[in-house]
């Protein structure tokens, strides 16, 4: 019966990505309703602390979209990449992990893109180049955010294990920066300069490559954005400096209480002071977004753990043998999973917890986390998708064209990244635990 079980399991977790998006959540159900109604298992524990942290932040963001926030920081690295068009291979990898790491979400990364491959075809760069380093550093940035769906789902865990945000830190922030580092490096030496580059001739003759400036005049923001971004970070600030000094301020709160409470009190002091329409909030793209990140979760990590739960005792000795010998075998299920799933966020609610319960320590879990960084894979996760699409000068095509799956810009640096990144966070666990 076990086999039967793990193969319904994988088949679940193959058609959920097949569909995708809110799909894997309702593969999730599927898989639930025929665990229990007909396989007679009983219901796994719900994810519940992950969905509610990732309801509260969301939320806060798409009130802070609604009040002109996320314009004015996307209007604020846009200034700093046109003003700086020589260091666009350094500043754009830079501007969009920064933007991932305050905002929880690498979709903020989207609204630059045009810039990055404006500025870059201008000044002879190859736009695939920063294009392609934005995005992945976007990607891995994910796992190095305080307030980042994935972050939530892992800490809930290690928090159990005794170790403290500062710690946790201390290992997935310098690691996934690592990578972001060394994945930027690989991307600005693919492909030839656009000068030498036959596509981007032809098509330059063609007509089909514009090099005018598509700056457009900008519009005031709203008079509360600049402040509804203050009021965000020192959120986010609030929210690192009660977990960093957990035992120094003598609270006894887990970091689930001191989100959700942080962040809806913040969206509070956005509508009063930052002229918030209450109407206008559920009409945000976060806003939408983020609800299908909830059903993912709830989902498929919910019916992941009902099936894996009831045989943890049997496997778990093995298992922590062969983890024990090869431990990087745990960052090559994160990988594998998040390249399966397309979510950080999914892939940690479902694999962190299996991790732990199979007698997984933290410091291997902070280790591997970045590698919950494998959507670049394929091209079709869309930041990558969009980042192919804006660029019209033709490099991502010939032989970055992506026809077989994985031959294109992205799935290098994102892989080489993740390789030096994991020893990195090994390195950092052992210095820190």
């Amino acid at each position: 019966m076990v086999w039967l079980h793990f193969i319904f399991l994988f088949a679940i977790i193959i058609y959920a990505a097949k569909l995708g998006g809110i799909g894997v959540g309702m593969a999730g159900g599927l898989g639930m309703a025929v665990a229990v109604f007909i396989f007679g298992i009983p219901p796994g524990p719900m994810p519940l602390d992950v969905i509610l942290i990732i309801m509260s932040v969301l939320f806060a963001c798409s009130v802070m979209h609604v009040a002109g926030g996320m314009d004015y920081m996307i209007r604020v690295a846009s200034h700093i990449l046109r003003s700086n068009p020589k260091y666009i291979n350094i500043l754009a990898p830079a501007i969009a992990f920064t933007l991932t790491i305050f905002s929880g979400t690498g979709f903020t990364t989207m609204a630059i893109l045009n810039v990055v491959q404006e500025v870059a075809k201008q000044n002879g760069v190859r736009p695939s180049q920063p294009l392609t380093s934005a995005v992945v550093a976007s990607q891995i940035a994910i796992s190095a955010s305080p307030i980042s769906a994935a972050t939530a789902a892992m800490y809930v865990v290690v928090e159990k294990m005794g170790v403290s945000f500062g710690d946790a830190l201390m290992v997935i922030l310098p690691a996934g920066l690592f990578g972001a580092a060394v994945a930027s490096l690989i991307s600005a030496f693919q492909g030839v300069d656009l000068a030498k580059d036959p596509i981007f001739q032809q098509r330059m003759k063609e007509g089909l490559v514009s090099m005018t400036s598509k700056e457009e005049l900008e519009k005031p923001l709203p008079k509360g954005a600049k402040l509804s971004v203050g009021l965000f970070l020192v959120g986010v600030l609030f929210i690192v400096l009660m977990l960093l000094f957990k035992q120094e301020i003598g609270h006894t709160l887990g970091s689930r209480d001191i989100i959700v409470i942080t962040m809806l009190f913040i969206s509070m002091l956005m509508y009063w002071f930052c002229d918030v329409k209450l109407t206008k909030i559920k009409e945000s793209t976060i806003f939408h977004g983020g609800y299908e990140s909830l059903i993912v979760i709830l989902g498929i990590c919910w019916f992941a753990s009902t099936v894996i739960e009831i045989y943890v005792p049997s496997i778990k000795e093995q298992a922590t043998v062969l983890l024990g010998q090869y431990p990087g075998l745990l960052a090559l299920a994160f990988f594998c999973v998040s390249a399966l799933l397309f979510s950080q966020g999914a892939t940690s609610a479902l694999l962190v917890p299996v991790a732990a319960s199979l007698g997984c320590d933290a410091p291997m879990i902070l280790a591997c986390f970045v590698a919950v960084s494998g959507i670049f894979v394929t091209n079709v996760y869309p930041t990558s998708a969009f980042a192919v699409s804006c660029d019209d000068t033709g490099s991502y095509m010939g032989k970055w064209s992506g026809s077989f799956v994985i031959n294109h810009p992205f799935f290098l640096p994102g892989c080489l990244g993740l390789v030096a990144a994991i020893p990195f966070g090994f390195l950092l666990a052992s210095i820190v635990f």
